[in-house]
């Protein structure tokens, strides 16, 4: 399917080589030429450079030497020397400047020819004599071409019989007959020509055997030894050379008014051919580098020509015919697909080919053109997918095809539209209508300007641009228009070759051979510069106003960013770059990344695949024999899919969803709102009832666009609905009851097993054995049983055990057990069976005078929250079984569920004492009060309680208990000193006239016992705070010197959250083992992995007991004051300011302050600093 395009073309003028003798190309931009006597050596742009002058050398100094010629030379590459055969028969070296006779001949020498790994050399002299020697010009072989037999590789008769009894298929018994060859008329070429395989193992001589009269072919390995002789074969032409990549040699031939391009194996048997023009003679035939272009050196009585041909499938097409008008003196193809070429006249042209497609743009038919000769092949891939070389439309004129276009599609109403441009410059368009082309309009020679006329662009409807290559290496940029028939055309100049020309919005772009882009403004008619791209490109392509552009290195840009390397060829579906690796991957790339882009799309394919076209979700590609293959990338058929669920195609959607197998909640995820908006017309549309049932089956809650296809569907804009099956499956359930029940019960029934509404599908499957089977197939058939039993329908029951695989033995007799048994029982059965153990219960209460069975039931199951909704908090059934429950709280500690419970059972006396246990010892006392008990239980409790809270020292709480229930006022004062509240104790002794000498000196002994525990454990505190905040000190410098410290903490400060994940993770860790981890992770220890964030929290809970320090100071301090112990008073105040402006003073060392750029640690405690307020107004004045 594909083309060959001139990428970019150089013609320069040589003025030495039009006398020159012999031309001979040595690289890219250098050449050699020769006169009789000398040979020069020419980089262009440069003055020749002499080698070689027969005359002046010390060689040939004596008068009779005046006469000899250079007859022929060669270029030996290894040594940059020159091997040059004179008339006398010397074979001349030349290296250096130094000039010595390497071998003699007898005979003039006509042609030097070297291996291609330059270790053979092939001397042919007028006579037909061959010599083969080696680089040292060392003799290898002498031969005479005619006389030379074969000494090697002799047929062998095998006994395979003889042709005419030999099978010879389609052609029939016509083929039996061994044609007799007859020798040719025209024998006039009577040339040797010579030609090595690119290996160097094999050369072939073509010569005329002038016995038969007909042209042969002998082939010699690298040592002269004759290997093969070709068949006889009439009508072959002195035009020899073998394909590059060795399997072939190639020939001209006439056959039967045929002209042919034939082709011969290495042992001499012919192996197929092509025709061509016979209007034309071929004078030479010339491979490119890996025999994928074949140009063909031609002539006739006016102009010369070359023929550049490729191959698909086993067919040859003519792809481009260039005119030169002077004779071709030499041609030689480079390594970097260019061929150079010079005319008679002096002018040496560099044509560079690359491969093309000719394909329509998006919108239209997906058209692909393929040129051969003076036809246009067509395939619409849109409608149909044809391999080559067959096609769908064939358009032919009158001359070669040198180009086809298409319009871009939204430039024009049609872009299916053609453009056809002739090898002689006429133009012609074809408008296509009702599935057929049709010629709309024919210019003919649109323009007599000199020069190479390439990249052809039609822009618009009214406007063609295109490159003009003239000689000096001019280079312009045309624009003509097609209403005046090209009459006028506007040249740009540009200071490069034109490599390619694409479609903008404002009008083209232009690309140099530098990567240079130009813009040309249509409106303005100006050229502008617009990017410039890293390198030269060979394919580019616009989408979503960037460029996207293949280079020379293989590597896809995206205006001047790298986006893939190693890509053979690409093509653009919005919003993918379809691309194919030369490692066998096609990789959909998408331009708008907006999600984890590292799960790019790629497959599998066949090793040297392209992209030809890309047509709805298939991306056409074709193998390197030519066979096409089409592969429907995921991303493309979700995008055509999406494309197809907007338009509201849901039919359409559906299919193409269910053939590539992608998941059916697609149709719904782009937008769920809009989607069951539309299920009407989704139904409508569907109406097969089996694919509406498919698509239910596959409703899951979760978005797959989100989820499942994010790599390939990478957009922000896609909607998330909450409980999707519900909503739809609720929606698509009315909306199927209201327009066919019976049409649609297999999706309704697909709705209600979604829903979970068995009760509603059990319904509808009792009305049809079909739709009970289809049930069966949706769900499973012991779910579907049980779920028959929990709507205590028996007699559906027993169908599904009918219709299914269920052993009837050990089902039926459950069931008819069932019928017999009373209605409240048999669901009591039924629930009890199924684990439904509330309604079970409830059942069983219903029974009635089952009540030992059913408080069993509650025991067993533990159903006693649920079991006293059942019964009237009145009923001696509801007290029995709170009794019941509130022992099973009280066995568990839960003292005060069990208190409430027994409150409402008929043991009230027992919540008594589960109140006291919960220390609630006022519901306790209340309830004893209300229970009428007599003062001394009631005595006894009062006791209880006080040793209650005695024990959980509550001492305060107990102090006004007994102030206020006991009545006992020095008891009161106890508590009050024990809860160290000094002051109230003060005024419970004094209130109550009970304050004497002791119990005052008591209480003031207690409150300076007080104080100095208090200056005690600040000092404490305030020195292990110094000591921590000047190791953190250390701490912080040690990191801020080893940043590898730092990015340790940066890793382990994650474990502060992670301690309950590696405690919950481990399955063999026992708690306690846990918890010494844990310890051991929170160690103060030096040198600890996590000494840095342990010191902060230590310090953080250090700070958090100021609060407490100040007010217990506070407080102590007033009474020391009252008690007139100044002294201890001024210590315990000091002590504690001093606590606090040690922690005021270190608080930037504990948590220093961040820049934004800093905060790194994720540490939660070092990024949450306490507030600490410097508040001084617990001080007293006096204290001072």
């Amino acid at each position: 399917m594909k083309n060959l395009k001139l990428h970019k073309s150089v013609v320069t003028h040589v003025e030495q080589l039009k006398d020159a003798k012999l031309v001979q190309i040595i690289a890219n931009g250098e050449l050699c030429y020769s006169t009789n006597s000398s040979i020069w050596r020419l980089n262009l742009n440069d003055t020749p450079r002499l080698v070689v002058n027969l005359s002046l050398t010390d060689v040939y100094i004596t008068p009779d030497c005046d006469n000899i010629n250079i007859t022929s030379y060669a270029y030996y590459e290894p040594w940059d020397s020159f091997v040059v055969g004179c008339s006398n028969g010397d074979v001349l070296l030349i290296q250096e400047n130094i000039v010595e006779i390497a071998f003699k001949c007898e005979d003039l020498i006509s042609n030097i020819l070297c291996s291609p790994d330059f270790e053979r050399i092939i001397l042919l002299t007028s006579q037909g004599h061959i010599t083969l020697v080696t680089e040292c010009f060392e003799s290898l072989n002498d031969f005479n071409i005619v006389g030379v037999e074969l000494s090697e590789k002799l047929l062998v008769n095998v006994g395979w019989g003889k042709k005419e009894t030999q099978f010879h298929g389609s052609e029939g018994k016509a083929k039996r007959v061994v044609k007799e060859v007859i020798g040719d008329e025209d024998s006039s070429d009577d040339s040797i020509n010579i030609c090595w395989r690119s290996d160097s193992l094999l050369f072939a001589i073509g010569f005329l055997d002038k016995v038969s009269n007909l042209r042969s072919i002998k082939i010699f390995n690298r040592d002269g030894i004759l290997q093969y002789i070709s068949e006889p074969l009439s009508g072959v032409e002195a035009v020899l050379s073998w394909k590059t990549t060795k399997e072939l040699m190639s020939f001209s031939q006439h056959t039967n008014e045929k002209y042919l391009i034939s082709f011969m194996e290495k042992n001499g048997l012919k192996h197929g051919d092509f025709e061509i023009p016979s209007t034309i003679n071929v004078k030479q035939l010339l491979w490119n580098h890996d025999s994928s272009i074949l140009c063909i050196q031609c002539a006739d009585s006016n102009s010369n020509y070359l023929l550049f041909l490729s191959c698909t499938n086993y067919a040859w097409q003519i792809k481009k015919w260039m005119t030169i008008e002077n004779k071709i003196i030499t041609a030689k193809w480079l390594l970097d697909n260019s061929i150079q070429l010079i005319t008679d006249n002096g002018i040496y042209y560099t044509l560079y080919w690359a491969e093309t497609l000719c394909t329509s743009s998006p919108g239209t038919l997906d058209w692909v053109a393929v040129i051969d000769y003076s036809s246009v092949l067509l395939t619409p891939f849109k409608q149909v997918i044809i391999p080559p070389p067959m096609f769908d439309v064939k358009l032919t004129v009158d001359s070669p095809v040198d180009s086809v276009l298409y319009m871009p599609h939204n430039q024009s109403k049609n872009g299916n539209d053609i453009f056809i441009i002739t090898s002689d410059q006429t133009v012609h368009f074809y408008h296509y209508t009702e599935e057929s082309y049709v010629k709309s309009k024919t210019i003919y020679k649109v323009s007599n300007m000199s020069g190479i006329f390439n990249h052809w662009f039609w822009l618009n409807e009214n406007t063609v641009i295109f490159s003009l290559s003239d000689i000096g290496n001019i280079h312009h940029i045309c624009v003509a228009k097609i209403d005046d028939d090209f009459k006028q055309i506007t040249k740009h100049i540009v200071e490069l070759p034109v490599v390619t020309i694409l479609n903008h919005a404002k009008g083209a772009l232009i690309q140099l051979s530098d990567g240079q882009l130009l813009l040309w403004i249509e409106k303005l008619n100006i050229l502008d510069p617009y990017l410039r791209l890293l390198e030269e490109c060979t394919h580019l392509s616009i989408m979503d106003d960037k460029i996207y552009a293949l280079g020379v290195s293989k590597r896809l840009f995206e205006n001047d960013k790298v986006i893939l390397n190693n890509i053979g060829s690409f093509c653009v579906r919005y919003p993918f770059v379809l691309a194919a690796t030369l490692n066998q991957k096609l990789i959909a790339y998408n331009i708008h990344p907006t999600k984890d882009n590292n799960d790019q799309y790629h497959r599998r394919i066949e090793s040297g695949s392209k992209i030809i076209t890309v047509t709805g979700n298939s991306v056409i590609l074709q193998l390197p024999r030519g066979n096409l293959e089409t592969i429907k990338p995921r991303p493309l058929t979700i995008l055509s899919a999406v494309e197809l669920i907007q338009d509201q195609k849901y039919l359409t959607a559906f299919d193409l969803l269910r053939k590539e197998r992608i998941n059916l909640n697609v149709l719904c995820d782009l937008d769920p709102l809009k989607f069951i908006e539309d299920l009407n017309e989704f139904i409508i549309q569907v109406k097969d009832p089996s694919w509406i049932s498919l698509y239910i089956t596959e409703l899951e809650d979760k978005n797959y666009l989100n989820t499942v296809y994010a790599s390939q569907f990478q957009e922000n804009n896609v909607q998330e609905l909450d409980s999707k099956v519900f909503t739809i499956c609720s929606r698509l359930m009315n909306t199927l009851e209201k327009l066919d029940k019976d049409i649609y019960a297999f999706p309704l029934l697909g709705c209600y097993v979604k829903l979970k509404r068995f009760d509603l599908a059990l319904n509808l499957a009792s009305m049809n054995n079909d739709y009970l089977k289809h049930l069966l197939f949706l769900v499973d058939v012991d779910r579907l049983y049980k779920a028959s039993l929990a709507e205590y329908n028996l007699e559906m029951a027993m169908k599904i055990i009918n219709n299914s695989q269920l052993d009837p033995k050990e089902y039926v007799p459950f069931l008819k057990e069932l019928e017999k048994m009373e209605c409240h029982y048999m669901r009591y059965t039924i629930d009890d069976k199924l684990g439904n153990k509330e309604l079970a219960l409830k059942n069983l209460v219903h029974c009635g005078g089952q009540f030992e069975k059913c408080l069993k039931y509650i025991i067993d199951n533990n159903l006693y929250s649920y079991s006293l909704t059942l019964f009237n908090q009145d009923q001696n059934e509801y007290k029995t079984i709170a009794k019941h429950f509130a022992d099973l709280l009280y066995s568990k500690i839960d003292y005060k569920h069990a208190a409430l419970i027994y409150n409402r059972s008929s043991e009230r006396n027992k919540a008594i004492d589960a109140y006291l246990k919960a220390g609630f010892w006022k519901e306790s006392l209340e309830l004893s009060y209300e229970l009428n008990f007599d003062d001394s239980k009631i005595k006894i409790i009062k006791s209880n309680i006080l040793s209650m809270l005695s024990s959980t020292q509550k001492f305060r709480e107990a102090a006004d208990f007994a102030e206020f229930e006991l009545k006992d006022s020095k008891l009161a004062v106890d508590y009050s000193i024990k809860a160290q509240d000094y002051a109230h104790a003060l005024y419970l002794a004094r209130s109550r006239s009970i304050l004497d000498s002791d119990l005052e000196k008591y209480i003031k002994s207690s409150c300076l016992n007080t104080a100095q525990n208090l200056i005690s454990d600040i000092n404490s505190q305030n020195e292990n705070f110094v000591t921590l905040a000047k190791r953190l000190v250390e701490l912080k410098k040690e990191n801020s010197s080893d940043t590898t410290q730092y990015d340790n903490l940066n890793d382990t400060s994650s474990e502060i959250s992670s301690v309950s994940s590696y405690r919950t993770s481990s399955t063999r860790t026992s708690c306690r083992s846990a918890r010494k981890q844990q310890r051991k992770m929170w160690n103060l220890k030096k040198g600890n992995f996590r000494e840095e964030p342990t010191i902060i929290l230590t310090l953080k809970q250090i700070i958090q007991k100021l609060e407490n320090y100040i007010d217990n100071v506070k407080s102590i301090c007033f009474l020391l004051v009252r008690f007139e112990e100044f002294d201890i008073g001024h210590t315990l105040q000091t002590t504690l300011e001093s606590f606090q402006a040690s922690i005021l003073h270190q608080k930037s060392t504990v948590w220093p302050i961040f820049n934004e750029t800093e905060q790194t640690i994720e540490d939660a405690i070092l990024l949450s600093p306490l507030k600490i307020i410097p508040d001084k107004s617990w001080k007293l004045s006096i204290l001072e």
